[in-house]
C-alpha cells in the first residue's frame, strides 16, 4: 500500500480513486477509523524495539563495521532494486525523487551531483534539469550499483531521442568526497543520509564542494513524530516490505530498513545538524504523509568580495589600467621618436 504524495503546491499526485482508497484504509484528514485502528493495534505488536534490535545484516549497526557491511548490503540488493522500488512504492518513489530534484534548485547549464546515486534514478533526473550545458556525476561506494546505473544510461542513450549529459559515475565514499571544493551548484541524496557512518561527516562533505548560493536535497524515509505515520510505517514493512524481499532472498536486508530508520535524526534534528555543518539555511519538509522526509539545505550566497578582497582586487586594477597608460605612452613616444 503506498504512502499519499503531495506535489510542491500542496495538491494530492495520486489518482483520486486510489487517495478515496488510502483515505479509508491508511491516514484519515479526520480522526482514526477503525480499519486504522486495526493498522495500529497490529502494528504496536510487530514494532521494533530499536535498543535490542539484532536482524538485518550482522554489523550493521556495529561501529567501526558499519560502512563495510552496507556496502555488502547494497551490493547483494542492486540486481532487484529498481523492481522492489517500483513494486513496493507503486511508483511513488519516482514522484518523490522529482520533487528532490526540483528543490535542489538543478537549472540548465549547472554542476549537479548525486551522492549515494545507486543505479542512477535521481543523476538521471538532473541530467535532464541542466541540460546539454550542464554537467551531472553520480557517486556511490556499490560498484554493483554504478554498473547497473552505466547499463541503464546506455540504454536510455540507445531509446531516447532526447540529449542529455553523460552522467559520470564515480565509486567514492560519501564520507570523503573525491571532488575539489566549490564544484557544484545543485547537489541531491536519496536514501543515503540514513546509511552512513556519519551523518554530521556527510553533512560537512556535502557543504564543502557546493557553491555559494547552491541547495541540496536530501531524501530519505522520516523518522516521524507522528504516532499513526510511525506505526503504520512499522506494520508496512513487516507485513509488506520485508515478506515481498524474502520472496527475492533478502529478508535480513529488507529487516535492516525498520531499525535504521528509528536510528536516524528526526526532521527538526537534521536541520540543526545541517547548520552545525556549516549550511546556511536548512528546512526538513515531510511528504508521503509523514512517511518520506526531504532535508533542503542552501549554503550562503555571496554578496561581493570582502573588504580587503575588494581593495586588493580593485589595487590590482588600478595597477593595470597604469600600465596600460604607460604602455601606450611609451608606444606613442616610441612612434614620434621614429618619425622624427
Amino acid at each position: 500500500m503506498p504512502p499519499m504524495s503531495w506535489d510542491l503546491q500542496g495538491r494530492s499526485l495520486l489518482h483520486p480513486s486510489v487517495q478515496y482508497g488510502l483515505q479509508h484504509t491508511c491516514i484519515g484528514r479526520s480522526g482514526v477509523t477503525r480499519r486504522q485502528r486495526s493498522v495500529l493495534n497490529q502494528a504496536s505488536k510487530v514494532d521494533i524495539d530499536v535498543s535490542a534490535q539484532t536482524s538485518g545484516p550482522s554489523g550493521a549497526f556495529v561501529p567501526g563495521r558499519e560502512s563495510e557491511t552496507r556496502q555488502e548490503l547494497f551490493g547483494r540488493i542492486a540486481p532487484v532494486y529498481d523492481q522492489l522500488n517500483n513494486t513496493l512504492s507503486l511508483g511513488q518513489h519516482r514522484v518523490w525523487k522529482r520533487m528532490a530534484v526540483k528543490w535542489s534548485g538543478a537549472k540548465a547549464g549547472d554542476a549537479a551531483l548525486d551522492v549515494c546515486c545507486g543505479s542512477g534514478d535521481l543523476a538521471f533526473l538532473l541530467s535532464e534539469a541542466v541540460g546539454v550545458s550542464g554537467q551531472v556525476k553520480g557517486l556511490d561506494f556499490a560498484q554493483q550499483m554504478l554498473a547497473d546505473a552505466e547499463r541503464r544510461q546506455q540504454s536510455r542513450q540507445a531509446t531516447s531521442s532526447r540529449k542529455h549529459p553523460h552522467v559520470e559515475w564515480v565509486q567514492g565514499d560519501a564520507l570523503e568526497l573525491p571532488f575539489i571544493d566549490r564544484s557544484f551548484d545543485a547537489v541531491t541524496m536519496g536514501y543515503g543520509l540514513r546509511n552512513v557512518s556519519s551523518i554530521p561527516k556527510a553533512l560537512q562533505e556535502l557543504r564543502r564542494v557546493m557553491r555559494p548560493g547552491a541547495r541540496a536535497a536530501i531524501l530519505d524515509f522520516n523518522n516521524s513524530d507522528n504516532p499513526i505515520a510511525d506505526s503504520f510505517q512499522a506494520w508496512a514493512l513487516e507485513n509488506v516490505v520485508v515478506p515481498m524481499a524474502r520472496s527475492y532472498g533478502l529478508e535480513e536486508e529488507y529487516q535492516y530498513l525498520r531499525p535504521s530508520i528509528k536510528r536516524f535524526p528526526k526532521g527538526r534534528e537534521q536541520t540543526q545538524m545541517a547548520k552545525s555543518a556549516g549550511f546556511a539555511k536548512a528546512v526538513h519538509y515531510e511528504i508521503g504523509f509523514g512517511l518520506m522526509g526531504v532535508l533542503v539545505a542552501s549554503t550562503e550566497k555571496t554578496h561581493g568580495l570582502g573588504f580587503a578582497q575588494q581593495y586588493s582586487t580593485q589595487s590590482l586594477r588600478g595597477h593595470a589600467r597604469t600600465l596600460n597608460c604607460q604602455t601606450g605612452l611609451l608606444r606613442t613616444a616610441t612612434i614620434t621618436s621614429a618619425g622624427s
